[in-house]
């Protein structure tokens, strides 16, 4: 992959992106260190020539840089929160970004889950209403009704899920109930 320099254009022209999106925009994956080594330069420069204009462009892209780290931010913060309702697909993460989201996404489950299911009654009974399958078919990665993520699954795979669940996949014919004989 061809790496883009990085320019005061192409920061407006990102920050502007991220501004008018809902969703996060395809940023450079090298975005932050490339312009953390572009701000360096831009400093030196500016220090050698005592060059004002320079200065003020410096300023100008941190507090871009800062808007859009923000944005960005914010937009995790709630995907994080939506996927953690309603399995979501979150597009055009950084690495630090998605390591980010998983753990915020990680806690958000877990808290929904220790909280609704003390306020709901549901520890017991969701214990109860797990059941054994066996997968006759691939099933990709899903999140159950009790809202814990599943999968994904291979043929002749062996899981415990939630009957809803297991109901839903035996109709579609992906799974067959595991019934132990005693």
């Amino acid at each position: 992959m061809v790496e883009e320099t990085i320019t005061f254009e192409m920061i407006r022209k990102i920050q502007k992106e991220e501004a008018n999106s809902p969703k996060l925009t395809k940023i450079p994956e090298n975005f932050y260190e490339s312009v953390k080594n572009y701000l360096r330069q831009k400093k030196s420069l500016a220090e050698k020539m005592g060059d004002k204009k320079i200065s003020v462009e410096v300023k100008n892209v941190e507090r871009l840089v800062e808007d859009i780290f923000n944005r960005r931010e914010r937009k995790i913060v709630s995907w994080a929160v939506n996927s953690a309702r309603a399995k979501i697909n979150v597009e055009n993460l950084l690495e630090e970004e998605k390591d980010f989201f998983e753990k915020i996404l990680n806690l958000i489950k877990s808290r929904r889950e220790k909280i609704l299911n003390e306020l709901m009654g549901k520890e017991e009974s969701q214990k109860e209403s797990l059941s054994l399958v066996i997968f006759k078919e691939s099933v990709p990665e899903f999140v159950g009704v009790d809202m814990k993520t599943y999968g994904p699954f291979e043929k002749g795979d062996i899981a415990r899920i939630p009957e809803e669940n297991m109901k839903i996949l035996v109709e579609k014919g992906l799974a067959e109930e595991f019934k132990v004989s005693k």
